[in-house]
């Protein structure tokens, strides 16, 4: 018997590329690296990273479809290894609900704007 979802917010799945800076109490960064972003909703993220997620606060950056720098920030609630080896990571934005919003719909249209891209790319 599947467990009941209780998130406010549906998840959809993508595959964006995603720069993330792990930040102290201090403030300070203790760790930078790239990850993929598996799913989001307007209240989080998940990311996939080849090393765990070291600090609870995170700086999410990508580009939009301009070339304009996105960053959100976030906070960890969990990181667990997967049996690839890889670590995902379940993120909650701690932006306000519009800033959320239009980051989380903004990797959507990313993700399928550059999915259709290849699409028309390999159909040619």
């Amino acid at each position: 018997m599947d467990a009941k979802d209780r998130r406010k917010h549906t998840r959809v799945k993508i595959s964006n590329f995603i720069m993330h800076e792990s930040i102290d109490k201090e403030g300070k960064i203790v760790s930078s690296s790239m990850g993929k972003a598996l799913n989001v909703s307007r209240s989080g993220i998940m990311l996939e990273t080849a090393h765990p997620i070291e600090a609870e606060n995170v700086l999410l950056m990508t580009v939009d479809l301009d070339n304009n720098l996105m960053e959100m920030k976030g906070r960890l609630i969990y990181c667990r290894e997967t049996d690839s080896g890889m670590y995902q990571s379940g993120i909650s934005f701690t932006g306000s609900k519009d800033e959320t919003a239009k980051f989380a719909v903004k990797l959507i249209k990313l993700y399928h704007h550059r999915k259709h891209k290849l699409t028309m790319h390999v159909a040619a």
